[in-house]
């Protein structure tokens, strides 16, 4: 018989054994991956800095980029393979590597300008970069397969001339903290699978004052024309835009029904002044759905699904929008919404259908809180406002006007404009559930 003993510290040195063995391993595994990643230190002369990072980034994978580069007017990354680009972050995340100037100064351009890529884009990565003046911005994407960028900073991007024309000329002044989709790369139209997969853009800073905000276009975050992607927009601050804050418009299914966007717990403050493209109606906070063809936005098969919740905006001009809405299906809850007086300024415009919105908050002053009407393909029918608050908020026309037809409104001392058919008020306050598990004796019936 063996000794039990023995046994026992055989199986320990064993598995002992059995664990540094794994341990080697996966170090082993692990040392090719770290030694494949690359750091690049900024050296302030752009001839050298552009050349370096563009070095790194041909090769691909994990670049960290260290202290501050200078690209001068003109510098710009081309990227065409899957990579990883972050800087050093201090301990609250914001970010140390600086990067100045540029012009598209990160970009992954379309294999064959105005024809759709055969092959999808890159997988790109961007964290904790601050960008300052560069020109149309630092981060411009009209061809990648996924995107992932967080924790950066975009302030005084100088604006560029882009061919589209405009009640003042042929070229329109433009500006924006990042673009997704080609639609200012390719001016025409959208361009099939020429940005799909998973977009995230989270935790950034987007400062974008300018110094002529009624004549140029400026945006935080642009993500027009996309194809099958899950959009998330998400815990960014965005200032002083001159056209919309956020921006996500015609973005297509895809061929299996994929497409979701969610705009999320953002941070928007307008301009107080706004450029007069393509309509007078801005600066504006969030605006989503299809506006270069509405007919996107009232079909179920195009229709990416849309949920808008938990964003605070700020609408300072004459005509801004808080929200302002083109497409069916959508879902929006808890927005907190301040009009800063405009007359011609609106809180929630709404042009879809079937939308339903809840525990909305409008304050301040404007035109009307909610304004819902149709808009070409866009019917403004069937849509759900339950409990929108309006405590705060003075009317200057009044405080919901209904331009469609069968929408509801949900909740207690609200004022309608009922421009359309079969529109209706229920005089209903908002609830809470009762006890599941009640505590004594109280919930049952009481003898008089």
């Amino acid at each position: 018989m063996k000794n039990p003993d023995k046994t026992g510290n055989f199986m320990l040195m064993k598995s002992t054994t059995r664990t540094f063995l794994l341990i080697c391993a996966v170090l082993l595994l692990t040392l090719p991956a770290m030694a494949d990643d690359i750091t690049v230190v900024g050296t302030g002369q752009p001839s050298q800095d552009v050349a370096n990072v563009q070095t790194a980034v041909e090769k691909g994978g994990n670049i960290l980029l260290k202290g501050t580069f200078n690209f001068g007017p003109e510098g710009r990354v081309i990227i065409r393979k899957n990579v990883r680009i972050k800087g050093e972050a201090d301990s609250i995340g914001e970010p140390l590597t600086t990067i100045t100037g540029g012009f598209w100064t990160f970009y992954s351009p379309l294999p064959v300008k105005g024809a759709p890529p055969a092959n999808k884009g890159p997988i790109v990565a961007i964290e904790a970069l601050r960008f300052d003046g560069a020109k149309g911005t630092p981060l411009h994407f009209p061809h990648v397969g996924g995107l992932d960028v967080r924790g950066c900073t975009v302030m005084d991007v100088i604006p560029q001339s882009v061919d589209i024309e405009w009640s003042d000329g042929d070229t329109l002044p433009f500006q924006a903290g990042i673009i997704v989709g080609n639609r200012i790369d390719y001016t025409k139209e959208a361009l099939k699978r020429a940005v799909t997969g998973t977009i995230r853009i989270e935790d950034n800073r987007f400062y974008m004052e300018n110094n002529r905000p009624h004549a140029t276009a400026g945006y935080g975050v642009l993500v027009d024309w996309t194809w099958g992607t899950e959009i998330t927009i998400s815990q960014n601050i965005i200032n002083r835009s001159s056209r919309n804050g956020i921006e996500v418009l015609d973005n297509i299914r895809g061929d299996k029904g994929e497409g979701t966007i969610e705009i999320s717990d953002n941070r928007i403050v307008t301009d107080d002044e706004g450029i007069n493209y393509p309509n007078k109606y801005g600066p504006n906070g969030i605006v989503a759905g299809w506006f270069f063809n509405t007919s996107g936005g009232a079909d179920f098969v195009r229709n990416s699904r849309i949920g808008i919740s938990g964003n605070r905006i700020e609408a300072r001009g004459e005509a801004s929008t808080g929200l302002l809405l083109y497409a069916n299906d959508m879902v929006v809850t808890c927005n907190d919404i301040i009009m800063a007086g405009g007359t011609n300024a609106r809180g929630i415009v709404q042009t879809g259908s079937r939308g339903f919105f809840a525990n909305n908050r409008v304050r301040g002053e404007a035109r009307y809180a909610i304004f819902c009407y149709p808009f070409e393909a866009l019917a403004a029918t069937a849509n759900t406002f339950a409990w929108t608050e309006l405590n705060n908020f003075t009317a200057i026309k009044g405080q919901i006007l209904l331009g469609g037809t069968v929408n509801l409104v949900v909740g207690t001392d609200v004022a309608i404009n009922d421009k359309g058919k079969g529109n209706r008020l229920v005089n209903t306050p908002s609830c809470a559930l009762p006890e599941i598990d009640p505590e004594g004796d109280t919930w049952e019936p009481v003898d008089d």
